[in-house]
């Protein structure tokens, strides 16, 4: 009865029921003095024990469990299970009650004990993994905290496989450690796993569930998701009322919480009375010094410090900081953030002496080998107990030492930039310990900041003492800050090309990613189904992600340890310098690569003769000011149009256009929102106002222009394309797809010159269609463009193979099966994006007759990256084929990204929707021009030209929309 009422959470009277039966065994005891009956005895005060402790009665628990120990040794010796259990509770208690180091004691000899007795493989050795984990966790480290927990992971797995009530702590736990280490997206992911296991299996409102959504309200915190945040706190706030009542320490963390979310949320009211309910509730309840009313008065204060009530936020600071370094000592992340909030704190009270001197505590508190607390020292990046935290606190005291510069001391201005490098260095070594990819992208974008105030910072010192060296590190800024998830993920692909993998492994490794690929995409779509969700399903799919992840990564870890080869070149990610790029390009070439930030716009042009770095003050209205471009061109709104390029041609290119002017080609290198923008439709000069649109003097005009994602990304294509002929497996030339979507059926045909065979055809039909809800109509124009173009290459080229599919053949299922034979890959079709969830963007292809195809007639930009091209250019004539997600370091995340991963070196993309008419004739020319022997970026400006000569088409609708990524 006991046990059955503790499963459901009923603590009273399961502790009831432990009682009674502890009294008959009490009474056999007295009676036999037998020891399987004080092994009975000794188990049912541990079971009471445990139920108090999840009734959070910490303490009498500990009073319990402490008389439960001393009688275990004596009846049943030291080296016993229950003895071991004893000390596993007693652990827990001092745990919760923030007893650190008598608790990881405790653990520990209670590990030894059951070590020696159950052996490594053993569920209970696990679960002591898994605790000593939690303690690490919360004496800051982290690291230490996640190699138990996955320890104990694999044995629970192995153990009892994926889906089992005893691998939800393990989950949970997991996930609080990811969250600690700032790798959100996997800390989620972790979480879900185990609040899913636990409402399968336990019982409804059981405590246990309400952790689970404590945890997962705080990780959408810290994804920033903070109405999400909100609603979830509540969920578990309703379940610890339900079981615990009001007045407790659980039900105050919660209450902490949801004022931490309206903190962020800019609503300090709301936030101030959720702090003052969680410190009415534990200052009742707790002692003055303990940790949990540390937290209290820390929100407390950063309330004070934002209504500008400095007297109080120092007095609450100042408590918070005195009891953590009592509990914690001085080596926390804890304590180190009450020194850096009080560090805050003077700063903007203009105090940077006292400023720099808690700045400079907060970083010895977080590195455990440094102890100098002079302001002119910095630690080993080694041994850090918060790299987060750290990295905050280093970007502070760079920043510090910025406004001594400008406001006392210009020597300074030396320390801030030293300060803000060794930052960017520890950016990198966090984004290097991340594993999920969307946190990696997260990080890129918050640290922003960081990047531009270390610019601003080198411009300073470039001015001030004219050395180029700071010329040099403000470029070598500038390219840490691009796209450094893609040459991540770029080095990996060759990495497994290059290392001479075990072929098992790295098809095993193939088959995860695609069913990553497919299960992700399906995960997707059904949550956005407009009609109704099959909940099912997604749970469904969920597990089978999760298990999925969980072995790719586990096994990318094996490869990286036994294959020294792979992970050096996995993780040689060297940025090119300056000299590197300038003895890369060709003399007629100006490569031009801009930061974006939140005040400063940052533009570094290299020729292969000089490099000028310029520094220019971003607009307020900036954004929209390219908002207006786009919307005017899509909208051919002359006036607009006008107005808004010529005064982005006298932010962006009037600084720099006496240094191109006598190039032919340009280098584009965007940042943030310029990735919208095709530099191509602004101008060398700013225009007048004119009707006749052929007559503007587009930068197209005067320059070949291509675009990439950083310039070291630009020269790792540059050594691809010198490669050419030997990395060139492709033993065709052109391919091409239409599906036309006619409104009438029509049937499908393929035209070729395999075989001398120009002609085959099969009995399937095809005609318009609709994905939920939405239809897509005929591109008449498309037959035409991709018949125009094979046409083309098989009079030009007749002994190379150029192949063409059209209607149902241009099927996903053909294009899948051989374009990854072709040099040339050409989609002339519908695309459609997701801004949000750009894993579900895609290219249609003719929709499957058959219900057997396994392929659905979408190509989802998650499926892309499981392709394996050999092509030296992939054409996308389809529309918006380069919009997504876009993120402010990273660029846009889109198909082209994925098709650039599986081999593509050079793709033609839209940005908009572009009359089907206008795009056809446009790439006829295109391949006219290119089949005559001129590059891509020759051939494409060609093409535009011509569309500009003739009045119809010269507006930049038309035209502009269609951009190069690549160097050929």
């Amino acid at each position: 009865m006991g046990k059955s009422f503790a499963s459901k959470a009923v603590y009273d009277s399961s502790n009831y029921y432990y009682e009674k039966s502890r009294e008959i065994f009490k009474h056999l005891c007295d009676k036999y003095d037998l020891t399987d009956l004080w092994r009975n005895l000794i188990a049912c005060s541990n079971k009471i024990g445990w139920n108090l402790i999840w009734q959070d009665k910490n303490k009498e628990s500990l009073k319990l469990l402490e008389h439960n120990l001393d009688l275990s040794i004596k009846k049943l010796g030291d080296n016993d299970i229950e003895t071991a259990q004893t000390l596993n509770n007693l652990a827990t208690a001092n745990w919760r009650l923030a007893n650190y180091d008598l608790s990881l004691k405790q653990y520990e000899k209670s590990l030894a004990v059951l070590k020696s007795i159950l052996g490594d493989e053993n569920i209970k050795v696990a679960n002591s993994y898994i605790n000593i984990g939690n303690v690490q966790a919360d004496m800051g480290n982290y690291e230490k905290s996640l190699e138990l927990q996955l320890k104990a992971l694999d044995i629970l797995i192995k153990l009892l496989g994926p889906d089992h009530i005893d691998l939800a702590s393990a989950y949970n736990n997991i996930g609080l450690t990811y969250k600690d280490l700032g790798d959100f997206h996997k800390a989620m992911e972790y979480n879900n796993q185990g609040l899913s296991l636990r409402i399968k299996y336990l019982a409804e409102n059981h405590p246990a569930i309400s952790n689970s959504y404590n945890n997962l309200g705080n990780i959408y915190f810290n994804l920033r998701q903070y109405d999400e945040s909100i609603q979830t706190h509540r969920k578990a706030l309703e379940m610890r009322l339900l079981k615990l009542g009001e007045e407790n320490n659980p039900v105050a963390a919660i209450y902490n919480n949801i004022g931490n979310a309206f903190f962020r949320k800019g609503d300090y009211d709301s936030a101030m009375s959720m702090y003052q309910k969680s410190l009415l509730i534990r200052s009742k309840i707790l002692s003055p010094d303990d940790l949990y009313l540390a937290v209290c008065y820390m929100n407390v204060a950063s309330v004070y410090s934002i209504k500008k009530d400095f007297e109080n936020s120092l007095k609450f600071h100042t408590m918070a900081l005195s009891i953590r370094k009592k509990k914690l000592g001085e080596k926390h992340s804890l304590t180190a953030g009450d020194y850096l909030n009080i560090a805050d704190l003077y700063f903007n009270k203009k105090d940077f002496d006292s400023s720099i001197y808690y700045c400079q505590k907060s970083i010895c508190s977080l590195v455990l080998d440094f102890e100098d607390t002079s302001e002119y020292s910095n630690p080993q990046l080694q041994r850090i107990l918060s790299p987060i935290k750290l990295l905050e606190a280093l970007a502070f005291k760079a920043e510090i030492y910025r406004k001594i510069s400008q406001e006392k001391n210009p020597e300074n201005l030396y320390k801030s930039f030293n300060t803000y490098t060794l930052a960017i260095e520890l950016i990198d070594k966090i984004r290097f310990d991340y594993s999920a990819e969307k946190s990696k992208l997260m990080l890129n974008d918050k640290v922003v900041p960081v990047y531009e105030k270390a610019l601003d910072v080198c411009f300073d010192l470039l001015n001030n003492s004219g050395s180029s060296e700071f010329k040099e590190k403000a470029f070598q800024i500038i390219e840490k800050n691009k796209a450094t998830v893609l040459q991540f993920a770029l080095s990996d692909s060759k990495a497994k090309y290059f290392s001479d993998l075990p072929s098992e492994k790295t098809e095993k490794e193939k088959d995860l990613k695609a069913g990553l690929a497919f299960y992700e995409t399906a995960l997707i779509k059904e949550l956005n189904k407009k009609e109704a969700i099959d909940s099912i399903k997604i749970s469904d799919y969920k597990q089978k992600l999760f298990s999925l992840n969980y072995e790719h990564e586990k096994l990318i870890k094996d490869l990286e340890r036994t294959n020294p080869k792979y992970y050096e070149l996995k993780y040689n990610s060297n940025i090119k310098s300056v000299s590197e790029v300038q003895s890369s390009i060709e003399k007629a070439t100006g490569l031009i690569n801009f930061f974006v930030g939140d005040s400063l716009i940052f533009i570094a042009l290299i020729t292969n003769t000089e490099f000028e770095l310029i520094r220019l003050v971003k607009p307020n209205n900036f954004e929209q000011l390219i908002k207006e471009l786009i919307t005017s061109m899509v909208k051919s709104e002359n006036s607009g149009y006008l107005s808004a390029a010529n005064k982005l041609t006298e932010l962006l290119i009037t600084p720099i256009y006496h240094k191109i002017k006598d190039k032919e080609k340009i280098v584009i290198i965007p940042a943030d929102i310029l990735f919208k923008v095709p530099f191509e439709a602004l101008f060398s000069k700013p225009q007048k106002e004119t009707k006749n649109f052929t007559r503007l003097n587009y930068l197209v005009k005067e320059f070949d222009i291509t675009y990439h994602y950083s310039a070291t990304l630009y020269l790792a294509s540059l050594e691809e394309k010198n490669k050419i002929a030997v990395k060139n497996t492709a033993n065709r030339n052109f391919i091409g797809y239409a599906p036309v979507f006619p409104k009438d059926n029509q049937i499908g045909f393929t035209i070729s010159n395999i075989n001398n065979s120009l002609l085959t055809s099969n009995d399937n039909t095809l005609h318009s269609f609709s994905i939920d809800g939405k239809m897509f109509e005929e591109l008449k124009f498309s037959k035409w463009e991709v018949n125009s173009i094979v046409d083309l290459f098989l009079k030009n080229k007749p002994n190379e193979i150029s192949t063409a599919y059209f209607y149902s053949d241009a099927s996903e299922e053909n294009f899948k099966a051989n374009a990854k034979d072709y040099k040339i890959v050409h989609i002339a079709s519908h695309g459609f994006i997701n801004e949000d969830q750009p894993d579900i963007s895609g290219v249609i292809f003719a929709q499957p007759t058959d219900s057997a195809f396994t392929d659905d007639g979408i190509l989802y930009s998650s499926e892309t990256y499981n392709l394996n091209f050999n092509a030296d250019l992939i054409v996308l004539s389809s529309c918006e084929s380069g919009l997504g997600k876009l993120f402010r370091s990273e660029g846009m995340i889109a198909l082209t990204r994925g098709f650039l991963y599986s081999g593509g070196s050079n793709i033609i993309f839209s940005l908009w929707k572009i009359p089907d008419k206008h795009t056809s004739e446009l790439m006829v020319e295109f391949y006219r021009q290119m089949i005559s022997g001129k590059t891509y970026s020759e051939s494409l400006r060609q093409a535009k030209l011509k569309l500009i000569g003739n009045e119809i088409t010269a507006r930049p609708r038309s035209w502009a929309g269609f951009l190069l990524i690549g160097v050929n």
